[in-house]
């Protein structure tokens, strides 16, 4: 993973336009180049030759695809097809040829499949209304709306709004109709309504207001109910033998091609991508000529990829960006495992291209401060299959617009970041000595550190404080990174006074805040006596059960006033000199160092919430004198886990990217205010390109 952005270049192509295909391949399959679209023209894949048979044979396919499951069938172990891509009417005759064998023959298929279904949905519909109408008396001629003077209906309404509905149609109608009732189902009750003809709109009125569910009787059905339903269950025998029989044909394709399906379709993908690429080039009766970005470091080896695709035909041009450099892409190199941390860093803000990316920073403390708010190794195991669950789920189109469907894509999303932090939950519940929330005290191993939840004593101090002071170490060392990347930076644009004047001083009197506190107490009167000495130490840190003696303060007077007024005084006089600017930056120092200090209490908050949360659903009211655990106990704990996994894993991930997006950020001063780099490649996973 790249610390800072790759260097970026400029490259001028131009070569002969008989290599146009080979070049445009070439783009279309590399990661490394992001074409500057000179003309910004709009791409209109239609007015290219054989665009339109291109968007349309996308569409087929797509939809076989997504009709017949074509890449569950297939799977992701399946042999690579291969397509020679170096000529696209050969690869386009090629594809017609396998649509009017395959595509068309499946589409038929489907279809038929499609037809046969709705005509045994039809069926089934009849059966329901012939069975219902047996039950009341009617047959289907009886239903027949043409009836001159009497009107017929049949169809379904709340049973509990029955007797009302049953007044209101006497009052309207004046007694003149027929109302036959079948049993109930469920909550429903079916109804036969006969009336004259005149009293249509108010009984439709009526009928409305009482939410009555019409029910259309097919065209075509007639005779008594009894033998309408033995015809509507023979014909449903030979629809469903119909459907099977259609989908083990399209089975037997698929089996067969189904991994060229895949196949011709990703080379549609990439002939359209081709095309859009085409848009943004240049040509000329015997040129073709493109500019793009891409890395510093990759220049020979896309010299020589363009050298070959043009065989030494080609003009090529690297060249230092004359572009201001707010207006240049950031490329990060990511390994696959660790995107989810690029991803959390882009949702805050792309690093700009001369800004550190701090999803390194993210891979690292994420887990550890999720792990501690989170720590138990039953609830961490937990939170790890869910990701595994997620991991499962990489390969399978969810459907986005249903709640389950957004759940899943979350899960499938964050997976790796969902088993990482699951690990470090289980990590520090072994530390912490919590296993399901049952801890040492009810028959649990012992904490291999301090247990959060017990009064006992560490280095002379109780687990609370133990706690609090683990999460301020750690927010006092993940902002001191923060610190240390503002400097670089300063450093980097060659703000020399702005990185030793102010963040420096700043970072400085940050912890001079820390120790003071740590050392002399919260109680800041201590810190005014010329006289008071002290050891900066912590319980949390010992060695051999002794803490561990940093070093000592002779006085706490002349530290205050060197190590914590100085760097204020320094930082002041310096920002002043700003203005008004200057002088809202600095109460916006003195508020936010105070502020985002507190916030890393969070980390000890959540845990003491996880606790809290697991002591009560443990049900510890019931257990006995000798603290043995019970079947109602154990009942407790599955409850408990499933409502903690649920909510406190959600507010503890939002408590931790919180402190990764403010805290951390704001003290990095990363802005995020770049734009990703974005190639043209297109990833083959079922076909490649023929030798």
């Amino acid at each position: 993973m790249s610390f800072v952005p790759e260097r970026m270049l400029t490259v001028k192509v131009v070569a002969p336009l008989e290599y146009s295909r080979n070049l445009l391949r070439f783009i279309s399959s590399c990661e490394d180049i992001e074409i500057i679209d000179i003309q910004k023209k709009p791409f209109n894949i239609t007015s290219y030759e054989h665009g339109t048979m291109i968007k349309e044979y996308l569409e087929e396919f797509q939809q076989v695809i997504a009709d017949f499951e074509v890449e569950k069938r297939v799977g992701k172990r399946v042999k690579k097809v291969e397509i020679d891509d170096r000529d696209s009417k050969h690869v386009l005759k090629q594809l017609q040829q396998f649509y009017k064998e395959y595509i068309i023959k499946l589409k038929q298929l489907n279809d038929r499949i499609s037809l046969a279904e709705r005509e045994l949905q039809k069926n089934k519909s009849i059966i329901d209304i012939s069975r219902n109408l047996a039950t009341v008396g009617f047959s289907f001629e009886d239903l027949d709306e043409e009836r001159p003077y009497f009107t017929m209906i049949f169809g379904r309404i709340n049973t509990k709004l029955l007797p009302r509905f049953k007044w209101n149609l006497d009052a309207i109608t004046d007694s003149n109709f027929v109302l036959r009732e079948s049993s109930t189902e469920g909550n429903y009750s079916f109804l036969a309504i006969g009336f004259l003809e005149r009293y249509q709109e108010d009984v439709n009125r009526l009928l409305i207001a009482y939410d009555f569910e019409k029910i259309t009787i097919p065209e075509r059905i007639s005779g008594e109910p009894k033998k309408v339903e033995e015809k509507s269950l023979r014909k449903i025998e030979e629809l469903e033998a119909k459907i099977k029989e259609y989908h083990l044909d399209a089975e037997k394709i698929i089996e067969e091609k189904g991994a060229f399906i895949l196949a011709y379709y990703e080379q549609l993908l990439i002939e359209e991508n081709i095309l859009r690429i085409k848009n943004m080039t240049r040509s000329t009766k015997r040129n073709i000529a493109f500019w793009a970005w891409l890395p510093k470091k990759k220049t020979s080896k896309i010299e020589k990829a363009i050298l070959t695709a043009t065989e030494k035909t080609g003009v090529i041009e690297f060249s230092k960006p004359v572009f201001e450099e707010s207006e240049f892409p950031t490329k990060t190199s990511t390994p696959k495992f660790a995107r989810v941390y690029q991803t959390l860093v882009n949702a805050y803000g792309v690093p700009g291209y001369n800004e550190f990316n701090s999803a390194l920073i993210l891979q690292i403390f994420f887990p550890i401060m999720f792990g501690i708010m989170f720590a138990d190794v039953g609830h961490g195991a937990l939170f790890t299959l869910l990701g595994i669950y997620g991991l499962t789920l990489r390969n399978k189109k969810l459907n986005a617009n249903n709640f389950m469907g957004e759940i899943q894509g979350y899960f499938k999303s964050g997976a790796m970041l969902i088993i990482v932090s699951g690990i470090s939950a289980i990590i520090f519940g072994v530390l912490f000595g919590s296993y399901f929330g049952i801890t040492h005290e009810y028959g649990a191993p012992k904490a291999l550190w301090f247990s959060p939840e017990s009064n006992e004593l560490h280095n002379g101090a109780k687990s609370v404080i133990l706690m609090l002071e683990l999460s301020l170490l750690i927010g006092m060392t993940h902002m001191t990174i923060g610190y240390i990347l503002r400097f670089l930076t300063n450093i980097k644009h060659k703000h020399y006074k702005e990185a030793f004047l102010v963040t420096l001083m700043w970072a400085i009197m940050h912890w001079a805040l820390f120790i003071l506190v740590f050392t002399f107490g919260s109680n800041f009167m201590n810190w005014f006596s010329a006289t008071n000495s002290g050891t900066f130490d912590l319980a949390l840190l010992s060695w051999r059960g002794q803490k561990i003696p940093f070093f000592k303060i002779g006085s706490s007077l002349w530290f205050f006033l060197g190590a914590f007024v100085g760097p204020i005084i320094i930082l002041s006089i310096y920002l002043v000199t700003h203005g008004f600017n200057g002088i809202g930056e600095i109460l916006d120092i003195l508020l936010s160092t105070l502020s985002h200090t507190v916030s890393y209490a969070r980390i000890f908050a959540m845990n003491a919430v996880h606790g809290a949360l697991s002591h009560v659903f443990l049900l510890t009211d019931f257990v006995g004198d000798g603290h043995h655990l019970g079947a109602l106990n154990y009942v407790g704990v599955a409850i408990g886990a499933l409502v903690i996994l649920a909510l406190e894993g959600l507010f503890s991930f939002i408590q931790t990217l919180r402190l990764q997006w403010v805290e951390f950020f704001g003290k990095a001063g990363y802005t995020g205010t770049g734009f990703e780099f974005k190639s043209f490649a297109i990833t083959r996973k079922y076909s490649q390109v023929a030798p």
